[in-house]
C-alpha cells in the first residue's frame, strides 16, 4: 500500500513539473496551451497557458484566427511583442 502511494505521488510530481516547464523549454517567443477562445471583432483569441495556468491573450490576423475558428484543445503559438501587445505569427496544432 505505501509503495503505491509513493509511485502516485512520484507520477503527480513528474506530470507536474513537465507541464510547468512546458513554454520554457520551447524557448522564447513561444506559448503552449489550451485554445479558451476566438474574439474576431478584436482580432484575437486567448490560450490557457500550460506554464503558467493563466490566460494570454494574443493578436492575430485573419488567417490565423479562421484556422482556430475550428479548432478545439491544445496549441503552440509563436508570437512578437509589440506595442499593443503580443502578435501571433504562427500558430500549430
Amino acid at each position: 500500500m505505501r509503495k503505491t502511494i509513493l509511485i502516485g505521488v512520484a507520477l503527480a510530481a513528474a506530470l507536474f513539473s513537465a507541464s510547468t516547464l512546458a513554454c520554457d523549454a520551447m524557448g522564447p517567443a513561444t506559448h503552449m496551451g489550451q485554445l479558451m477562445s476566438v474574439d474576431p471583432a478584436n482580432n484575437s483569441f486567448t490560450i490557457r497557458d500550460a506554464q503558467s495556468g493563466g490566460p494570454i491573450t494574443f493578436n492575430a490576423d485573419a488567417d490565423i484566427l479562421k484556422a482556430l475558428k475550428a479548432h478545439t484543445g491544445s496549441l503552440t503559438v509563436d508570437y512578437e511583442e509589440n506595442d499593443a501587445g503580443n502578435k501571433a505569427v504562427d500558430v500549430s496544432f
